[in-house]
This record gives structure tokens, C-alpha cells and sequence, in this order.
């Protein structure tokens, strides 16, 4: 189980340093779906892609078995808000989630969450009441969001992971830091366009986080929101592989 939960951790952080450099993709100009649809599909047309995504498939799942399995043994916790064994049920089905999306695309199939996501936001918005909910999803994204980022700056991910004493192992913990804050921007993002789209009844707005780097793209301020958001789902990338290195449990 320690090696697919290191395998998985593996698997998720490339998807999210593809993310990344999707992301930076768009800020050039390049037409591509910049979110985890966008990276499966890369993976599935490169050569012997069908194979790395059902070893990925494999790897995600008992990751989230095992990410699972944690809350089991979870000591005492100072949270009342969020407990770790509420943390670990949360990450376990995100893992789950990533691993369900492989196999979506290695047996052959090709999902667009954005399109996905807009379709869904349409009909809710369609419903009596439904423009609530909307905004509900875009509160409880956000408010994940802004998890990601407490996690980071109180280094929190640290009950995770079990890094080196010295330099080496300060590096591991400034990318925990950096990763975990600036993806939690993005899913913040995410979340205030869903919050957006109700507000307005535009699901032109709701469609997730190739949506979101689309938005930041689009800014006065040029690319640079979008780089540091594409730069922090790829350095959150890279903590996750650290954390298979160095696994806590």
C-alpha cells in the first residue's frame, strides 16, 4: 500500500505539473483545455500514454485507500474545524477523484470537465433556487481554497510528509509552502467565478480551472497572475512527488 500511495502521489503531481505548463500554454497564446482534463489528454496521446494512464489508475486508487486508511489511525487533533481525520477522508476522495479521471481516458474516453462543469452550471441555474447552489459550489471551493493556503502558510502539510534536517530539506518545505498557497489561489479563483457565474446566471463563468486561467489570462495586468498560478499547480506538483520521497506514514 506505501507503494502505490508513492506512486499515486507521484502520478498526482504530474498531472499538476502538466496543469502548469498548460497554463503557460495559454499566456502564449496556444489553444489548449488548461485543467486535468487537458493533462490526461496530453498523456493519453503521447506514446505508450495508455499505459501510464492505467498504471496511473491503479497507483491513484490505493492512494486514496490509503490516504483513507489514515483517519483510522489519526492520534488526538487540535482542529475543531477541520479534523485530520475529516482531512484525510477529503484528500482520499480528491486521489480517488484524479484516479477515476485516468481511467476515464485510458479505456479510451474523453471527458471535458470544463465543458462538464458548464453543462452542469447551466441546468442549475435553469432551476428554481438553483443559482444558490451555484454559489454554494463556488463558496466550497473557495473555501477549500483558502484551506490550501492556511495548510501552506502554517505548514500545516508538514503531519504529511518527513522531510531532511538541513538545506536539503528546508528547499522540500518552501515548496510544500509555495505550492499549497498558490494553488489555493487558483481554487479560490475558481470558486469566486462560480460565486460569478450565479450572481449573473452566466455559465459562460463556471467552467473550473481552465476557466480561471482563461480569467487571469484575460486581466489588465497582464500574464503574470496566470504564470504565478501556472508556476504553483507545477511547484505543488513537486511537492507531491517530495512527499512520495519522503512519506510521513
Amino acid at each position: 500500500m506505501r507503494s502505490l500511495a508513492r506512486a499515486g502521489l507521484i502520478a498526482s503531481g504530474v498531472v499538476h505539473v502538466l496543469i502548469g505548463v498548460l497554463g503557460m500554454s495559454v499566456a502564449n497564446g496556444i489553444r489548449v483545455r488548461a485543467d486535468q482534463s487537458g493533462a490526461l489528454e496530453a498523456v493519453a496521446d503521447a506514446p505508450g500514454g495508455y499505459i501510464l494512464l492505467w498504471v496511473a489508475t491503479v497507483a491513484l486508487l490505493g492512494l486514496g485507500l490509503w490516504q483513507w486508511s489514515g483517519a483510522l489511525t489519526a492520534g488526538p487533533d487540535e482542529s475543531k474545524i477541520f479534523p485530520r481525520k475529516l482531512r484525510d477522508h477529503a484528500k482520499a476522495l480528491g486521489f480517488v477523484g484524479v484516479g477515476l479521471a485516468c481511467l476515464a481516458f485510458a479505456v479510451g474516453s474523453r471527458p471535458d470537465t470544463a465543458e462538464g462543469t458548464k453543462t452542469l452550471s447551466s441546468t442549475l441555474i435553469g432551476m428554481p433556487g438553483g443559482v444558490f447552489v451555484l454559489a454554494a459550489i463556488g463558496a466550497v471551493v473557495g473555501g477549500v481554497g483558502i484551506a490550501f493556503i492556511s495548510r501552506g502558510v502554517s505548514r500545516r502539510f508538514r503531519e504529511d510528509i518527513d522531510p531532511p534536517e538541513g538545506p536539503w530539506g528546508q528547499v522540500v518545505v518552501a515548496v510544500g509552502v509555495i505550492g499549497h498557497t498558490l494553488k489555493g489561489i487558483a481554487l479560490m479563483t475558481v470558486g469566486l467565478l462560480f460565486v460569478g457565474g450565479a450572481v449573473l446566471t452566466d455559465a459562460d463563468w463556471t467552467t473550473g480551472v481552465d476557466g480561471a486561467i482563461r480569467w487571469l489570462a484575460a486581466l489588465p495586468t497582464g500574464p503574470w497572475p496566470l504564470f504565478a498560478i501556472s508556476a504553483g499547480f507545477m511547484i505543488h506538483g513537486l511537492y507531491l512527488a517530495a512527499r512520495a520521497v519522503y512519506l510521513k506514514r
